[in-house]
């Protein structure tokens, strides 16, 4: 194999896994999503510590993968990584709203994650603005 061929392999698979890692990552959402406002509304159930914590860890691996992609040079399908912001400052202030009405408090699991979800969006905002920087 000559190294033409070894670096194009190299760029599909590298896709093709943040690919599979952008729709995995969706699909935890949606299901943490789904019990955050459960948890919410609920007052006998309470989301999981471990719950919170394995999708935070999924994210940095999501992102990791695309800042190291990215500083390598390798060019990957463009996904919109802030989406999962506004998907979780919505549903806060959803949440906040609701609850300054109905007398209900947010989980601070999820107060929790939806900080570190921004904060881990700001990093690699950072790191991307850095990337552009040493381009120049």
């Amino acid at each position: 194999m000559d190294d033409q061929t070894v670096v194009k392999r190299y760029r599909t698979e590298l896709s093709s896994v943040k690919d599979l890692l952008f729709y995995f990552l969706i699909t935890w959402t949606a299901v943490l999503l789904g019990l955050s406002w459960f948890d919410f509304f609920s007052s006998r159930f309470e989301i999981s510590e471990a719950i919170v914590s394995s999708y935070l860890i999924l994210l940095g691996v999501y992102i990791v993968h695309k800042e190291t992609s990215r500083w390598t040079g390798v060019k990957l399908n463009v996904k919109p990584g802030e989406l999962f912001v506004y998907v979780w400052w919505i549903s806060l202030l959803a949440m906040l709203l609701l609850g300054f009405f109905t007398h209900r408090e947010v989980s601070p699991s999820i107060r929790f994650l939806t900080y570190e979800v921004l904060g881990a969006f700001l990093l690699s905002e950072i790191s991307k603005s850095f990337n552009a920087y040493k381009r120049l």
